[in-house]
Parts: C-alpha cells; sequence; structure tokens
C-alpha cells in the first residue's frame, strides 16, 4: 500500500506540474483517482502527506543543504555498493518532484547502508522512500495528540 501512497503523489506532483490543475483544486482529483484504481484511503493518506510536506517546514536545521534545489550530490564509492543506479535514479525523481527534499534524501541513502542491503534496486528504493514519507506523516502516528481528528486506517486487531 505504501508504494500506491507514492505513485498518487507522483501522479498529483505531475498535474500540478503541467499546471492541468492548480493547488486550490487538489482534494478534487480524489474521484479521478479512486476512477484508477486507488483506494479511498490511499487517497487520503497521500493527500496529507503532501499537505503535510507543503504546509510544514523541516525543523531540523543541524546540516546545511544546498541552496540549489536541483542539486544532487554525487554517491560515493561505498554508497554505490548500497543503492543501485535505478534506484538512486528513483531518489533523484523524487527529489526533482519535490516529493523529498535533500535531508530526506539523505537520510534513505544513510539508512540503506545501515541496513547492509547490497545493492538495493528500484523496487526496494520505492519501499524506503514510502516508509520514510509515512514515518514523517503527523497522522500515522500512533498518538492521538498530533492533531489529527481520526486516523486514515482501521487499527489492526490482534
Amino acid at each position: 500500500m505504501d508504494q500506491r501512497i507514492v505513485e498518487i503523489l507522483m501522479y498529483v506532483i505531475g498535474e500540478l506540474q503541467s499546471r492541468r490543475i492548480r493547488i486550490e483544486e487538489i482534494e478534487g482529483i480524489s474521484d479521478e483517482l479512486m476512477q484508477r484504481g486507488f483506494s479511498q484511503r490511499e487517497v487520503s493518506t497521500a493527500i496529507s502527506v503532501f499537505a503535510d510536506r507543503l504546509l510544514t517546514e523541516s525543523k531540523r536545521t543541524f546540516v546545511a543543504f544546498p541552496a540549489f534545489p536541483y542539486a544532487h550530490r554525487v554517491l560515493h564509492d561505498l554508497e554505490r555498493q548500497y543503492v543501485s543506479p535505478e534506484a538512486y535514479g528513483y531518489l533523484i525523481e523524487m527529489a526533482r518532484m519535490s516529493i523529498l527534499d535533500h535531508e530526506d534524501v539523505e537520510e534513505i541513502i544513510e539508512r540503506c547502508v545501515l541496513l547492509g542491503n547490497l545493492n538495493v534496486g528500484g523496487d526496494e528504493m520505492k519501499v524506503f522512500v514510502a516508509t520514510h514519507l509515512l514515518e514523517k506523516d503527523p497522522c500515522h502516528k500512533e498518538s492521538s495528540l498530533n492533531g489529527c481528528p481520526t486516523r486514515p486506517w482501521p487499527e489492526r486487531v490482534h
């Protein structure tokens, strides 16, 4: 499900960049997305993640990131062992679409290296990105004190 949310984000941002829709109309494309096979829950979660990313800024300032939004760094030799060209290309595309910022890219690369999975591929990177985005979504947290009135998905019963 997480990868499908990233697909929705990519679609929405693509629509905005092509100027087919305006930011004010973002919630109006829910029906179109559901016609494309996405569930209401997936669409709601993606819109929530999008709004959170659009309306809030990262509060972490301990690392200086480039002033040029489309700049990206080159992977060093060790990182290239853990991140395939396809996976890194996916990260660059996510950054280009402003789904990820430079700090997000760094955190995801670091996670790949720390987990020790050699040569993470494109499909695996999609999972890393989706997980990272949902970890940053305030409505995804377990606490009910985070400002989200309801969870966009049902509780799991064990």
